[in-house]
């Protein structure tokens, strides 16, 4: 599996998705791949009621993450900050420590939205 920082994201367009790699070098992922990919291995949810085709899932909770379906997985991923004490505290008050992280993990979601891809929300 290729694992990808959130940041190193550069640009979502209808096409694909691009990244910057280790080295500073842009790379690129064929969102219809990764849909078509999804497909084969979903089928029974492999079109959307939107007409927008998922390309991977994605999940929020103790872990951020994004799984495109490219022929050798591709993990998107964001670091949270999590603590017991945080877990703890959330569920007596219901505060949502990852508020700010959460806005830029579901900004993703958002691109691909726009450009007609989705992703299954697995939280």
């Amino acid at each position: 599996m290729i694992k990808i920082h959130i940041s190193n994201i550069t640009d979502i367009t209808k096409d694909g998705l691009f990244y910057r790699n280790d080295i500073g070098d842009i790379c690129f992922i064929d969102l219809s791949v990764c849909a078509d990919n999804w497909e084969r291995e979903h089928i029974a949810i492999n079109k959307s009621e939107t007409n927008m085709r998922s390309v991977g899932a994605r999940f929020f909770g103790e872990y951020a993450f994004y799984e495109l379906y490219t022929d050798e997985h591709t993990q998107l991923y964001m670091e949270l900050n999590t603590s017991v004490i945080k877990r703890f505290l959330t569920r007596i008050t219901g505060w949502n420590f990852h508020a700010a992280q959460f806005s830029e993990f579901y900004s993703v979601q958002k691109k691909l939205n726009a450009k007609g891809w989705t992703t299954f929300d697995l939280s």
